[in-house]
C-alpha cells in the first residue's frame, strides 16, 4: 500500500540534526528491533552528542543522510561507512536505514538508497556497497533489489530478541569500475 509522495529533501546530518536523529533512531529501535544490533535500552539512554560525533566524520568514510519534509521535519535517515584497513577500503557499508512510521511507503526509503548510492559512487577506490537485512523483511529485501543489490549470503540468528532469531540476508551491489563478482546466495 503505497500512499501519496510528499516532497523531501536529502541532506548530509549535521550536528545540530543530533536530537531529531536520536527520537526517529529510538523509535525505529522500539518498532523493528529485529532490524538492528543495538537495542532499545541501550540507545535509549546515549545522549545526541553521540550521534552529532558521527555526522562529523567524512574524513572516516562515514556519512549519514536524512530525509526531511518541506518544514524541515527529519522523517528518515540512512547510513553510510567505509572499511578503514587498506586491503578493504573498496567496500562500504549501508546501514541505519530509518524512516518515521507516519511517513512509511512513500517511496522515501527509495529516496534515501539512491541518493547514498550516488554519494559512494563519487568517492574514490570504493567499489562495492554491502547491507545486511533482516530476511523476512520482504518489502526492504525487494527496495534493495530493485537497488541492484544482490544476495551473497545469510547470517542465521544474527539478532535475537527474547529468543527469537532473525536472520540478516547479506547483499552486494558493485559500483561502476568494479571488477566483474561472482554474487550467489
Amino acid at each position: 500500500m503505497k500512499l501519496e509522495a510528499i516532497p523531501i529533501r536529502i541532506a548530509l546530518l549535521q550536528a545540530a540534526d543530533a536530537p531529531a536523529y536520536k527520537v526517529l533512531r529510538d523509535a525505529s529501535l522500539l518498532r523493528t528491533p529485529e532490524a538492528f544490533s543495538t537495542d532499545y535500552a541501550t540507545a535509549v539512554t546515549r545522549p545526541p552528542a553521540v550521534y552529532s560525533a558521527l555526522f562529523s566524520q567524512p574524513e572516516h568514510g562515514m556519512f549519514y543522510l536524512g530525509a526531511f519534509t518541506k518544514d524541515g521535519q527529519l522523517v528518515g535517515s540512512i547510513g553510510f561507512s567505509r572499511e578503514q584497513p587498506r586491503s578493504k577500503r573498496h567496500i562500504g557499508h549501508i546501514n541505519a536505514v530509518m524512516i518515521d512510521v507516519n511517513f512509511e511507503h512513500r517511496g522515501i526509503a527509495r529516496q534515501l538508497l539512491e541518493a547514498c548510492i550516488a554519494h559512494a559512487q563519487r568517492i574514490e577506490g570504493l567499489e562495492m556497497l554491502e547491507l545486511g537485512v533482516t530476511a523476512s523483511s520482504e518489502r526492504a529485501v525487494r527496495l534493495y533489489e530493485r537497488a541492484g543489490f544482490q544476495p551473497f549470503g545469510r547470517m542465521p540468528r544474527a539478532v535475537v530478541i527474547d529468543g527469537v532469531g532473525y536472520d540478516h540476508l547479506l547483499m552486494l551491489r558493485a559500483l561502476p569500475g568494479c571488477p566483474s563478482l561472482n554474487v550467489s546466495d
